[in-house]
């Protein structure tokens, strides 16, 4: 399920490393007690609690627009769901896309700061209502997306 292949994890090289295992995730995700694993798995992890932290907190997105199988991140979802259920320390939050209002006013104000190519139009961007209907559907309405395609 995993895109990442090493000697030392797999001596064949065949088996993917779980996402567990690599170092970049590995304390983050012990830290939230998620399982990026299939259900019959989850059931087994089913004892693992989360990490009391004293300070600060761990903020995790996920989205389908990166090369991680929708499997896997319906999996941690799945997992995060069940924390949040058995746990107040997990929080499972939708944010959903922007609106067409919201995305006007986005756009309004990255034109007001001088942000990427609308910086040096003028207001031309912002007033064309053809421009504007390409943003939004090139971008989804998709905040990550929509700051992207106005830099670019």
């Amino acid at each position: 399920y995993g895109h990442y292949f090493h000697m030392a994890y797999d001596e064949n090289v065949r088996d993917p490393i779980p996402y567990e295992n690599i170092n970049l995730f590995e304390h983050a995700m012990a830290a939230m007690a998620l399982s990026a694993g299939d259900e019959e798995e989850e059931d087994e992890d089913s004892s693992a609690t989360p990490k009391v932290m004293k300070r600060g907190a761990i903020i995790v997105g996920t989205t389908e627009s990166h090369a991680v199988r929708r499997r896997v991140t319906d999996s941690l979802t799945r997992s995060a769901q069940k924390q949040n259920k058995d746990d107040s320390m997990v929080h499972v939050v939708d944010v959903p896309r922007f609106s067409s209002v919201e995305v006007e006013h986005i756009l309004a104000n990255y034109e007001c700061i001088g942000l990427g190519k609308l910086r040096l139009d003028r207001g031309d961007t912002v007033m064309n209502d053809q421009e504007v209907a390409y943003l939004k559907m090139a971008s989804g309405c998709v905040g990550q997306k929509l700051l992207d395609i106005s830099v670019l």
